[in-house]
């Protein structure tokens, strides 16, 4: 997955440089059925799906050991209606406002869903 400049630079501020409390990760994940490719200059998913089942969430799973570099981030979404060619999809530190930093992005194999199918979205990150 990529690391965008803008994620990157959130992550620097969360570890050496932010001197605010209350701040948090980023573990909403949101989806689109936008195809471009990720790039690292992106601020933003896309065409993010909003509604029927799709709409980022906060993910139900997240973990990390300590002493690795690895963290998971995991979220089921259930559609409430038909999604055509769903294939990428953003780790965000917040609800979809204005003040939402947009961390990693990455594609998938497209899926088509029907209301009450199922989508497991399982983000690995390695940072180091």
């Amino acid at each position: 997955n990529l690391l965008t400049n803008a994620g990157r630079d959130w992550m620097i501020a969360q570890v050496y440089t932010n001197t605010s409390a209350g701040t948090r990760g980023s573990g909403y994940i949101a989806l689109t059925a936008n195809s471009t490719s990720p790039a690292a200059s992106d601020t933003n998913l896309a065409a993010e799906i909003t509604s029927g089942g799709l709409a980022r969430a906060d993910a139900t799973t997240k973990s990390h050991t300590g002493g690795t570099n690895s963290t998971t981030i995991q979220h089921t979404f259930t559609a409430s209606a038909t999604h055509t060619n769903v294939q990428k999809s953003g780790l965000f530190n917040n609800t979809k406002d204005n003040s939402d930093t947009m961390s990693h992005e990455n594609t998938f194999t497209a899926v088509t869903l029907q209301s009450s199918d199922t989508l497991q979205v399982t983000w690995t990150t390695t940072l180091g």
